[in-house]
């Protein structure tokens, strides 16, 4: 405490009287810090303990394992069909049927090249009880050899499921990942004199049947407005001024996907809000009145979407595509942000009639299927742009009734792109 009080001391005589200043400084470097010194280091280190805390957190409640349910739910969901591995011995197949609510049944089997007869290799099962998966391989031939039994433990960084029994030397460990549907990757680990073995085996769906997804999906958007034609603005001759501005995009989709997963029809239903900036002037006169227009504004608007866009795939597991196809937008909303004159309560001069309210174009995307964390849940990232076709003007147009039409065939669309991340219902 004497040290703190000598320190403030010196402080306050440097602050109120410059002749001491060169003093102070000899007498504080000759101060020993060690007191304050401490202090900091005592600070700096809780510091950095809550700065730990406010990191790790969070992560930790996505470092939680799976349950052995959520497991089961998506085994159950992906897994039934028939597996087949091409081998020299003949092709090796896995067929898995849903035996009840908590019990999935399957079998190993051998088909002999040489007369196609179908041989019985093993067993296989997969058991839900309580808060534990079992997975479960009953030898053909049982004699003195018991039936093996795996826990499952988690999901790896990789996305595999993972059963183990440490006690078990033949497979001591089992790992699956299914691939989209069509492929499902098995790696069996076993100990063999003393060390492990790894063989890695990836099987193909024999019959990939068509399937129906379920999603939604949200992102962002910038929209911008495409002018064509002659519009009577002020100066003559020019044209409104556009320019780009960020939107957003909620939706629902229902995918239909064919058989062998190489073609896909998106039926699509949403919600996107379109804004972008106008700026322009013009005169309309009519029998009764001259009418001065002023947009400098903002605009912000909300159009309900019905899309149909086929979907191809690069190859049959890949994990990217290409889409195209038409939409219909319906305006539901719409108001100015900014210079809007003229500024009267008729509704005819406001900006929210500004643009008619039916609206066609065609979208082209490009598709990417990514998740983030361990869970599945059919993520795909998408890059879409769209293409308005309809004329939209509903504002230059006020001042071509009786017109010349050479002065009024100008029109406005929307043209913009989106970029958004869907998932699948049924995995949540």
């Amino acid at each position: 405490m004497q040290r703190q009080v000598y320190f403030c001391r010196f402080k306050k005589q440097a602050t109120t009287n410059p002749l001491y200043k060169r003093t102070i400084i000899i007498k504080l470097n000759s101060l020993d810090f060690t007191f304050f010194a401490s202090n900091y280091l005592h600070m700096l280190r809780y510091s950095i303990l809550i700065l730990l805390f406010v990191i790790v957190s969070p992560l930790s409640v996505f470092a939680q394992t799976i349950t052995a349910k959520s497991a089961f739910r998506d085994l159950r969901r992906e897994m039934p069909g028939t597996w087949f591995l091409p081998t020299d011995r003949g092709d090796k197949l896995e067929i898995w049927e849903l035996e009840n609510d908590s019990t999935l049944a399957g079998k190993s089997v051998r088909i002999k090249p040489e007369n196609g007869d179908t041989v019985l290799l093993e067993r296989l099962g997969l058991e839900l009880r309580d808060t534990f998966l079992t997975y479960i391989i009953t030898p053909r031939i049982q004699r003195s050899k018991e039936a093996v039994t795996l826990r499952f433990e988690d999901i790896d960084e990789n996305g595999f499921y993972v059963f183990s029994n440490p006690e078990n030397d033949d497979p001591t460990k089992l790992k699956y990942l299914l691939l989209g549907n069509r492929e499902m990757q098995i790696i069996t680990e076993s100990k063999r004199n003393g060390r492990i073995v790894t063989r890695e085996d990836v099987y193909e769906r024999e019959f990939a049947p068509g399937t129906v997804e379920f999603r939604v999906k949200g992102g962002i958007n910038m929209q911008n407005i495409r002018s064509t034609g002659t519009f009577n603005t002020d100066p003559p001759g020019s044209s409104p001024e556009f320019e780009w501005r960020p939107g957003w995009e909620l939706g629902t989709q229902i995918r239909f996907k064919g058989r062998g997963g190489f073609v896909t029809v998106n039926a699509e239903i949403g919600v996107s809000g379109k804004y972008v900036h106008a700026k322009s002037e013009f005169t309309a006169i009519d029998d009764t009145s001259i009418v001065d227009y002023k947009r400098d504004l903002t605009y912000q608007t909300a159009w309900l979407t019905i899309g149909l866009y086929p979907e191809i795939s690069f190859g049959r597991d890949s994990r990217f595509s290409l889409m195209a196809g038409p939409y219909y937008a319906r305006l539901v909303s719409s108001r100015g942000k900014g210079v809007d004159l003229p500024g009267t309560e008729n509704k005819l001069f406001k900006a929210n009639n500004d643009f008619k309210k039916n609206d066609v174009g065609l979208q082209l995307g490009f598709q990417c299927k990514l998740n983030f964390g361990k869970k599945d849940l059919g993520g795909i990232l998408g890059l879409r742009a769209n293409l308005g076709l309809a004329n939209l003007d509903n504002l230059y147009i006020r001042y071509c009734d009786g017109g010349s039409s050479i002065l009024c065939n100008g029109s406005v669309a929307f043209q913009g792109a989106a970029l958004y991340y869907s998932i699948d219902l049924l995995k949540l």
